[in-house]
């Protein structure tokens, strides 16, 4: 199994799940730290000071994305303290469509997804792993152009001069197809995480010198190929598409 637990896939997960769950949590926000002192201290060599409310963030994403990839539940709450933190930094750096999908999206789809991880199965049980049919894909992609153009339009309407819009909204359009294709435990999350996502983000971070997070997203992008072989081992162990 790609996740240890002390249930079965088919019964409740605990709302702060198993005992193991707890354990690799911690584990995984001591790992993160360990990563995130290691960027602040090299970043500090090379005459690049981080902000004490980049290395947060920095440290509470590196946990949220390492226990994604197991699918602990735990990835909830560390994601809903990284989106607090990178919601506030994202707007003081004037890139807004990222700023404010922090707190209008991601807030509260935590929250639905620590729901959904925990009772979101037949019968109020741990959600499984699956992945889309057609269907899904018909619905999904003309829903991403549809909320690229959308954001686009919605940032420049509200800033004055909002910073690389359409590259921005973009990623804010991925990232939330993404985000829903996670808490619904679709494999092919990974997918939008690794491409439209990281990689652009990659790109786009690199643009504004905001190396913290051009560090992060590189993190990230590991991350998403690790996940998408995890999942997929998860997915073909239940057989189903959902």
């Amino acid at each position: 199994m790609v996740k240890s637990t002390e249930v079965s896939q088919r019964e409740a997960l605990p709302i702060i799940g198993t005992r193991s769950d707890r354990f690799e949590a911690v584990a995984g926000g001591l790992v993160a730290a360990i990563v995130t002192i290691g960027y602040v201290l090299i970043a500090r060599e090379l005459g690049t000071s981080t902000m004490r409310i980049e290395a947060l963030a920095l440290w509470s994403s590196l946990a949220c994305v390492w226990l994604a990839r197991t699918e602990n539940i735990w990835t909830m709450p560390y994601g809903i303290l990284s989106v607090i933190l990178l919601g506030w930094y994202l707007l003081d750096i004037d890139l807004v469509g990222q700023g404010w999908l922090q707190y209008v999206y991601y807030v509260p789809i935590q929250f639905a997804g620590w729901w959904a991880w925990a009772r979101g199965g037949p019968g109020r049980t741990e959600l499984e792993v699956t992945r889309m049919g057609a269907r899904g894909w018909s619905l999904l992609i003309p829903s991403m152009l549809l909320a690229w153009a959308g954001f686009a339009l919605l940032f420049d309407a509200i800033y004055e001069d909002p910073a690389y819009l359409i590259w921005d909204s973009s990623i804010v359009a991925s990232s939330i197809a993404a985000q829903s294709l996670m808490t619904l435990k679709k494999r092919e999350s990974w997918w939008l995480w690794t491409l439209p996502v990281n990689v652009s983000s990659i790109g786009l971070f690199v643009r504004t010198e905001t190396w913290a997070f051009v560090f992060l997203y590189c993190v990230f992008l590991l991350n998403s190929c690790w996940g998408w072989r995890q999942w997929l081992r998860a997915e073909r162990s239940s057989g189903r598409v959902g």
